[in-house]
């Protein structure tokens, strides 16, 4: 029952989600601009204001479209316990109606009707609030990227870590992206947990930088310690060409080059469909 629960509150998700999409569409027969921008302009406003309560208590760390990753305070609580008259024990999770009565307070929908007499077409108005925010965690760890430029931020990728040292989430990393360089993709399987080591922020930087000096010497020697097979299959990418060669007229990217030179080798007939898979390895 429960992957039964789970697959259906997945298609549930899939067909909203894709619905909203939908109503943005100007061909679509609902569509209705109006619609799509109160649904856009409610998520951000509840995400801003859940920022804005995280602010007075912890510190945010990286907005989503529908979720706050947040460090709080160790002192603050995380669950709390009621006992109520009937001896029964009624538990929360402290951060999460917190988060909840905030909402109530701003979403709730004061003229939610639902059809009582189709007849006489009766019906009732209610209060509706069907939006709430879920707790997850708490992690051991939140790897985060620095920006490369000043006033320039990251979007979606971090690496969050379990108590037990375990990857719980991974966003936006090459390590997740087919095609990628192997080389860059090794080093992240290796240097992500290499953050929870030592006890002292020197400790646990000399642990990633043993990583990454380890990499960076096989650039430096150019894979001399590595057999010649392993070292291309470290420096080598690959990607998928969606259309023709022909398609893609004057624009340049790597695929399009290998391509190109394919041709050169083994004449226009090998690149004359869509979908031609290139591999190329990175001389510099």
């Amino acid at each position: 029952m429960v992957v039964l629960y789970d697959s259906l509150q997945l298609a549930h998700k899939c067909i909203l989600n894709s619905f909203y999409g939908y109503v943005m569409r100007k061909g679509a027969r609902w569509y209705s601009m109006e619609m799509a921008g109160v649904v856009t302009y409610t998520g951000a406003k509840i995400i801003q204001n859940a920022r804005l309560l995280v602010d007075k208590i912890g510190r945010p760390l990286e907005l989503d479209t529908d979720g706050i990753w947040c460090v709080l305070p160790g002192s603050f609580p995380e669950n709390f316990t009621f006992k109520t008259k009937a001896e029964k024990k009624l538990t929360i999770s402290y951060p999460c109606v917190m988060l909840n009565v905030d909402v109530a307070r701003t979403n709730t929908n004061d003229q939610y009707q639902t059809l009582k007499d189709p007849v006489s077409k009766l019906y009732t108005t209610n209060s509706e609030c069907s939006i709430e925010f879920e707790v997850d965690g708490p992690y051991k760890a939140m790897i985060l990227p620095a920006s490369k430029e000043e006033g320039i931020l990251i979007k979606k990728r971090y690496a969050v870590f379990n108590e037990d040292g375990t990857l719980a989430e991974l966003k936006g990393f090459e390590i997740k992206r087919r095609g990628e360089l192997k080389l860059i993709k090794v080093f992240q399987a290796e240097v992500f947990d290499k953050f929870l080591h030592g006890s002292t922020l020197e400790e646990c930087y000399a642990a990633v930088a043993s990583v990454a000096n380890r990499w960076l010497d096989l650039l430096d020697n150019q894979g001399i310690d590595i057999s010649d097979s392993e070292l291309l299959g470290f420096i080598s990418e690959s990607s998928t060409m969606s259309k023709s060669l022909v398609d893609y007229g004057e624009q340049k990217s790597c695929a399009v080059t290998t391509a190109k030179r394919l041709a050169e080798f083994l004449g226009d007939s090998m690149v004359k469909d869509k979908g031609l898979h290139c591999q190329y390895i990175v001389a510099r």
